[in-house]
């Protein structure tokens, strides 16, 4: 009888275990580029509706000196059951010359949106009795991709995303390999125009030169 006791407890827990669900469905990022205002782009996408990939996007070419690149929202999808529970969602992004080692990641915190139903950035609606939507609506810009960049280069914009939970960590980042758009980074025009004046003036002088030595 005991053994039989101790037997069904076992498999009760084991039960209760296997019903314990939890895990991120869906996640997206806002890109406001040049003050252009909020753009979404899809990272791990679900439903009928889809939108341009962040993870082979071009996200266009700035002026370092007057444009500008930043992340202006987010979201992260999640699921829970069965006693599973979702704690809280984060972003992780990071910026870096496309020749260069990257550097560390940075961390947004992501605030908690709406139970379901609600719909995502793609336009697609969640019902599931457990189902979140975490991260930040587009009401202003963070993130600024272009600080501290240098001139003429191409970079890279590397993301993904997580959830804490009773059930551990969980993790949007594309098997791994995370999500990675791209842009360009050039000169201010009066650059280009400074640089032409001094290669037009070098020339003069050269010809000049050349005459007074012929």
């Amino acid at each position: 009888m005991k053994k039989f006791l101790i037997a069904a407890v076992l498999v009760s827990a084991l039960s209760s275990a296997s019903h314990a669900a939890v895990g991120i469905f869906g996640s997206y990022i806002g890109i406001n580029a040049n003050g252009a205002g909020n753009s979404w782009y899809g990272a791990q996408q679900w439903g009928a509706n889809t939108i341009q990939n962040f993870g082979s996007a071009n996200l266009g070419t700035f002026d370092l000196n007057t444009g500008s690149l930043t992340i202006s929202g987010y979201q992260v999808q999640t699921f829970k059951s069965g006693g599973g529970d979702i704690t809280g969602a984060n972003l992780y992004y990071r910026v870096y010359e496309q020749s260069t080692t990257p550097g560390g990641f940075n961390t947004v915190n992501a605030g908690f949106i709406a139970n379901a139903p609600f719909t995502s950035a793609a336009g697609n609606s969640a019902s599931g009795g457990g189902d979140q939507n975490w991260g930040q609506n587009p009401t202003g810009n963070f993130g600024n991709l272009l600080g501290g960049l240098t001139l003429n280069a191409v970079y890279n914009v590397e993301i993904y995303f997580d959830a804490t939970s009773n059930e551990g960590t969980q993790f949007s980042n594309n098997g791994g390999a995370n999500y990675i758009a791209t842009f360009t980074a050039v000169p201010e025009p009066s650059t280009y125009a400074l640089l032409a004046m001094g290669a037009a003036a070098f020339g003069g002088y050269v010809i000049r030169r050349r005459r007074r030595v012929s």
